[in-house]
């Protein structure tokens, strides 16, 4: 499955693999919103460390992922932790959270999961 959806430790966590199409996360999102069990979610956990398919998106289609992620982001506490391992996904997702900031959602760029799922869960005060 390019897009996966799991909820671990109160952080929902969407992994972009190899190739998929924007319309697959946000269907992604969506079908996993309707999980009660997602209800009060600690954030969200934007991966795509392993996507092929981000090499070949504009910086339109990243603003308009960063929009549709700032509508949802009352079911994830309007926080975001983007991770990127190396210098092309992590450039593109800082220019994703410039979008997420804009809109009000909280958000850090990571390039290791470990240290997105750490920020997410502290507390946010």
């Amino acid at each position: 499955m390019p897009v996966d959806f799991e909820f671990t430790d109160g952080i929902i966590v969407l992994r972009m693999i190899d190739l998929y199409v924007p319309e697959e996360i946000q269907k992604a999102l969506l079908q996993g919103l309707t999980d009660p069990w997602t209800s009060g979610a600690a954030g969200l956990l934007f991966d795509v460390s392993r996507s092929k398919s981000l090499r070949t998106r504009t910086s339109d289609d990243v603003v308009a992922m960063g929009y549709f992620l700032a509508r949802h982001g009352e079911a994830y506490a309007r926080r975001v932790a983007l991770v990127g391992f190396d210098d092309f996904p992590y450039g593109m997702m800082r220019m994703g959270r410039v979008t997420l900031e804009h809109e009000g959602i909280t958000s850090e760029v990571f390039r290791e999961e470990r240290d997105a799922r750490k920020w997410l869960l502290q507390d946010p005060s």
